[in-house]
């Protein structure tokens, strides 16, 4: 294609793009954080041990001995839509070091994120503890012929048990944007749009947990999601979830092999289809 159609081209096949997710939020698009949350409804904020620590970067802190993960997704079948992700968490003597990038996007319109964090756990009591975490990042979009923006994101996150087998956390993301101006959010993507999160995880039993999230950015309304995680036998686990603003409903397996976990998720959008995601983890 000639240089100068080029920057026409790619303005047009965002525009196809946009007017495909002009029919849900577009946080929706971003199918992000690891499969096994996906599967849950997006809900997790109280769930700990997790190397992405996408909902809460307090998840971090429980997580024991090294972690390496992969994600990929592609939003309602769409190869513009596709996402790739990896992430990596360490315990160290101040805490659990963490690090994680992802790509989203297609040649004409790229999002690009890179994020650094730490986790941490305080002692309240002999019985109780709360674990906490920052994490900083800086995620650049480019659009070919019309340039590229970058932000820097800051999130923090908590989380403890308030009673036997229940959790609690609470969570905020992109804290930075919300100084942010009308006309600095156009020059944004959708994923740098901060909010707040809180949410229950309740271990029913060894083999089964449940979990209750509500989300709410500055763009979009009170989003409430959750899913449930039963374990039939050690190595599989089966998930099912459910949220709102958009309404979707999602699905999923796990299964655990010595240090090597893989997980499947499908999410069902009421109007624009599903979003497959898979992702690989390594304990080390």
């Amino acid at each position: 294609m000639p240089r100068t159609l080029r920057p026409a081209a790619g303005a047009l096949l965002l525009l196809a793009v946009g007017t495909v997710l002009s029919a849900a939020p577009a946080r929706a698009q971003y199918a992000e954080g690891g499969a096994r949350t996906l599967a849950l409804g997006r809900a997790g904020v109280a769930l700990g041990g997790d190397a992405w620590g996408h909902l809460n970067p307090a998840a971090w802190a429980s997580v024991e001995g090294g972690q390496a993960a992969l994600q990929a997704s592609q939003a309602f079948g769409l190869s513009e839509l596709r996402l790739g992700a990896l992430a990596a968490v360490l315990p160290t003597p101040v805490g659990v070091a963490a690090l994680g990038a992802r790509t989203y996007g297609f040649d004409e319109h790229r999002e690009t994120r890179v994020v650094v964090g730490l986790g941490r756990t305080l002692p309240l009591s002999p019985k109780r503890r709360l674990d906490v975490a920052l994490a900083v990042g800086y995620e650049s979009a480019a659009t070919e012929g019309f340039g590229s923006s970058g932000s820097v994101l800051v999130s923090a996150g908590v989380q403890g048990e308030v009673l036997s087998r229940l959790r609690i956390g609470l969570a905020g993301r992109n804290l930075l944007g919300i100084v942010r101006g009308e006309d600095d959010d156009l020059r944004h993507s959708a994923a740098t749009v901060p909010g707040v999160a809180v949410g229950l995880a309740y271990a029913a039993s060894d083999r089964a947990v449940l979990v209750l999230d509500a989300d709410q950015d500055l763009d979009f309304g009170l989003s409430v999601r959750g899913g449930i995680e039963v374990r039939p036998v050690d190595a599989l686990a089966l998930r099912v979830g459910a949220g709102s603003e958009p309404v979707r409903f999602s699905a999923g397996a796990g299964v655990v092999v010595g240090p090597l976990r893989a997980d499947l998720a499908v999410e069902l959008h009421q109007e624009l289809g599903m979003t497959p995601a898979v992702g690989v983890a390594f304990g080390f």
